[in-house]
C-alpha cells in the first residue's frame, strides 16, 4: 500500500509538472542574479530548474544534466535527464548562437533558425559552406531538416500558452531558454553560466560573466554620480497600441542604472505593456530623450516619423531633436546586448550624460 501511494504521488507530481503546477524553488544554486533559473552543480554534472515566467512561483521545466548517464527525455515528463556535454544542437536565437562562438563552442552548432538575422562572421561563414544548416523560421522550423541533423538538443524560447508543435514529438530534448524574461540585465546575462555548462565550457562562461558583471557595476557606479536624470521614453505605436516596456523590464532597469528616469518606471511589468496613445502622451510628452529601434530596411528620419503619425511631433524630444535610433536591421543589437548588457549601458550613459564618452555601435541621432 505504501508503495502504491508513493507511485500515485509521484505520478501526480509529474502530471502537475507538465502543466507548470509544481512550485518553483527560487532559493539555492550557484546563480547570483537570476530569478527564472536555479542552477546547481552535482558530482557528475548539474541540475537546472526553470521558472514559468507567466505563472508565478511555478516550475516550467526541471532538467538533470549528467556526464556519466544516458539521456532519458520525454516532453510530457516534468523531469528529464540529459547527457552532457552536448555535441550537436539546433539554436533558435542569434544571441545564443553568438555567445557559443564567444565561448569557443561553435562546433556544437548543427543548425540555426532565421540566419538572415545573424551577423556573426563565424556562423555566417559556416552557413555558406554548409557546416551549419538553415532550419527555417523559429516559430515554424523545418522539421525534416532538424530530423536529418539529429541534434542532441534543440534550444527553444518559451512563449506564454504556446507549444512547440511537431518538435514536441521528435523525442529530441527541448531546452527552454527563458533568459529573455529576466527582469535585470545581469540576470539575463548570467544565463551564460548555464549555457556554458551544456557544452563543457562552464569555466569559460563563469569567467566571461565575471568580466561582464564587473564592467556593468563599474559603469553603473559612474552613472550614479551624475546629478541630472533625464526623462526617457521608448519606441513608437504598433497598430492601435503602443507597446511600452514595463518598469521592471531589463531595459527599464538599465535606464535607471544609466542615470536616467524612465517615464514608465512605476509600471511593475517585466514585459511589453500595450498602452493607448493618450496614456503614453500623458506620461511621456515632456520626456527629455526618446530611444527608438527601427527594424525596417528604410532609414527613419524626423520627416518620416511625423508622416507616419503626426502627433509624434508633439513630444518634447521630437521638438528638441533629442531622438536616438538603433537600426536593428543594420547593427547586431539583439545578438550582442543579451549577454553583454555593459555595452548597451555604456551607450545609454553617453546619450543621457554627454560628458561621458563611450564608443557607440548601436544608437545614433535621428536624421532630419
Amino acid at each position: 500500500m505504501k508503495n502504491s501511494l508513493y507511485t500515485i504521488s509521484f505520478t501526480l507530481m509529474l502530471l502537475c509538472s507538465c502543466k507548470g503546477g509544481v512550485k518553483f524553488q527560487s532559493e539555492g544554486g550557484i546563480m547570483e542574479h537570476t530569478s527564472h533559473i536555479v542552477l546547481s552543480d552535482t558530482p557528475d554534472g548539474f541540475t537546472a530548474n526553470i521558472a514559468n515566467p507567466w505563472k508565478k512561483n511555478t516550475l516550467l521545466h526541471s532538467y538533470t544534466f549528467t556526464a556519466s548517464g544516458e539521456t532519458d527525455y520525454s516532453f510530457k515528463r516534468g523531469e528529464n535527464t540529459i547527457h552532457v556535454p552536448l555535441k550537436r544542437i539546433v539554436v533558435m536565437t542569434n544571441s545564443l548562437a553568438h555567445l557559443m562562438v564567444e565561448l569557443g563552442a561553435q562546433d556544437c552548432i548543427a543548425g540555426v533558425c532565421e540566419p538572415e538575422y545573424i551577423a556573426d562572421s563565424v556562423i555566417c561563414a559556416r552557413l555558406r559552406d554548409g557546416t551549419i544548416a538553415d532550419c527555417g523560421n523559429s516559430m515554424y522550423p523545418t522539421i525534416e531538416k532538424i530530423m536529418e541533423l539529429g541534434p542532441d538538443a534543440i534550444m527553444v524560447s518559451p512563449f506564454e500558452e504556446t507549444g512547440y508543435g511537431q518538435l514536441e514529438k521528435l523525442g529530441i530534448p527541448l531546452l527552454e531558454c527563458a533568459d529573455y524574461m529576466e527582469t535585470s540585465p545581469l540576470a539575463r546575462a548570467e544565463w551564460m553560466r548555464f549555457y556554458g555548462r551544456l557544452f563543457g565550457v562552464g569555466e569559460s562562461a563563469d569567467s566571461l560573466f565575471k568580466e561582464v558583471e564587473k564592467s556593468y557595476y563599474d559603469l553603473k557606479e559612474t552613472a550614479s554620480g551624475t546629478t541630472e536624470r533625464p526623462k526617457i521614453m521608448l519606441d513608437t505605436r504598433n497598430g492601435s497600441a503602443w507597446y511600452m516596456a514595463g518598469g521592471a523590464s531589463t531595459i527599464g532597469q538599465m535606464i535607471a542604472d544609466a542615470g536616467g528616469e524612465y517615464a514608465f518606471k512605476e509600471n511593475k511589468g517585466s514585459g511589453a505593456v500595450p498602452l493607448s496613445f493618450e496614456t503614453v502622451f500623458e506620461k511621456a510628452v515632456d520626456s527629455d530623450i526618446w530611444l527608438l529601434k527601427n527594424s525596417k530596411t528604410d532609414k527613419l528620419t524626423y520627416k518620416l516619423l511625423e508622416s507616419d503619425y503626426k502627433p509624434y511631433a508633439s513630444f518634447k524630444p521630437f521638438r528638441d531633436r533629442k531622438i536616438w535610433i538603433c537600426d536593428v536591421y543594420r547593427v547586431p543589437y539583439f545578438e550582442l546586448t543579451a549577454f553583454h548588457p555593459e555595452l548597451l549601458l555604456a551607450e545609454f550613459i553617453s546619450i543621457f550624460h554627454p560628458e561621458f564618452s563611450y564608443n557607440r555601435q548601436f544608437y545614433h541621432p535621428l536624421d532630419e
